[in-house]
């Protein structure tokens, strides 16, 4: 592993206090792209719940950020890598590295929701339409390597991060859902697209459940999930949302192709699936609140783990959004709500934590150049 680009200077260096959750902050690369994600997700609900006011320009102010967080975390990755290729070697050299790339996908994904639902026009479908086949390509292929590694097995231990790179389909499926409306003049490209985002249901739906069930049995049988990584437990609620949103996006995308009758019964379909998911899901986020709450406690050192309690969150708040339309309940979209409430909490906590790392390795930066010049 190569020196981390932003990891604190050696010069006075200590081992980092376990009690104080402080530890060099890894490179510019895959593992930050959770921040892409939650910072895209957030945007879209935000444009989602609210057309104007204040939500409205906050939702644009965040599309930007997540757009800055895309072209830097890539160019800053890619320039790393042209300087020096075996960075990029290393970033697949185990399972947990290529498990990031997962992550990736999902970013870039985020972000062309994000663009379609917060500045909607011709312009942003297509930059929709080029960042959904770009995002779909990378997590077909981070899923089905992993599936390859997994039959080979050199998956590595179990854990949470297993999900990372098997999501990314469910993601695709809800984004291209929402990308088929918006191609009236072209039928073809309508039904194709939404062909290959129904076919990515399954995909993820089915490898989701077997790696979160290993996962969950390995952490409730075998070891609990280490403090540092306490943030991960909110991974498997990824697809929990994701699919809830998905199954009711499909729906509504596929009803123009599908008699009446047959649409209605699709629709239904829809959203017996997400009342059992979202059955399931309750405890699981109940469990992912006791591990977090444990975490904090004992003081979790951060990272870039962190930002785990983004996305998932916003997943959950986007699927009880589609849900609530889907059935006609009110209250499920009001408690989708209140969990966008919560992810507005842990975005900022994790924007905080991240923005005072970094000051704190830029500080430390300084000090070493100056004390380097005085010497």
């Amino acid at each position: 592993m190569t020196t981390p680009l932003l990891a604190r200077p050696t010069r006075g260096a200590t081992t980092p206090d376990p009690r104080v959750g402080s530890a060099p902050l890894p490179p510019v690369g895959p593992v930050w792209f959770p921040s892409v994600m939650g910072t895209g997700i957030l945007s879209t609900l935000l444009a989602t719940y609210s057309s104007a006011g204040a939500l409205r320009v906050a939702a644009v102010s965040l599309l930007v950020v997540a757009w800055l967080l895309l072209l830097g975390l890539g160019g800053g990755f890619a320039a790393r890598a042209v300087n020096r290729p075996e960075r990029l070697r290393a970033s697949v050299a185990t399972s947990s590295d290529r498990a990031m790339w997962g992550t990736v996908a999902m970013g870039v994904l985020s972000v062309g929701s994000a663009t379609l639902a917060v500045l909607p026009g011709r312009g942003s479908v297509v930059l929709a339409l080029v960042l959904w086949s770009l995002g779909t390509a990378l997590g077909l292929v981070t899923a089905l390597g992993f599936t390859a590694g997994l039959v080979r097995g050199v998956a590595g231990e179990p854990s949470f991060l297993w999900g990372l790179p098997v999501v990314p389909p469910m993601v695709s499926a809800t984004a291209g859902a929402a990308l088929v409306p918006q191609l009236p003049g072209h039928p073809g490209a309508a039904v194709a697209l939404l062909a290959a985002s129904t076919a990515c249901f399954p995909v993820a739906l089915g490898l989701g459940l077997v790696v979160f069930a290993v996962g969950y049995h390995h952490h409730w049988r075998v070891a609990a999930v280490p403090v540092a990584a306490s943030a991960s437990a909110w991974i498997p609620l990824g697809i929990v949302g994701q699919s809830l949103a998905a199954a009711q996006s499909l729906a509504t995308a596929a009803a123009p192709w599908l008699t009446p009758a047959a649409a209605s019964h699709v629709r239904a379909l829809a959203v017996g699936y997400g009342l059992v998911v979202l059955a399931c899901g309750v405890p699981a986020a109940a469990w992912a609140v006791v591990v977090t709450t444990r975490g904090f406690a004992r003081r979790m050192p951060f990272g870039p783990g962190w930002w785990a309690l983004t996305f998932p969150v916003g997943t959950v708040s986007l699927g009880l959004h589609h849900l609530g339309g889907a059935s006609g309940h009110a209250s499920v979209v009001v408690a989708g709500g209140v969990v966008l409430v919560a992810l507005c909490g842990t975005w900022t906590l994790c924007a905080a934590a991240t923005a005072r790392a970094v000051a704190s390795v830029l500080t430390e930066w300084r000090g070493v150049g100056t004390g380097a010049a005085a010497g």
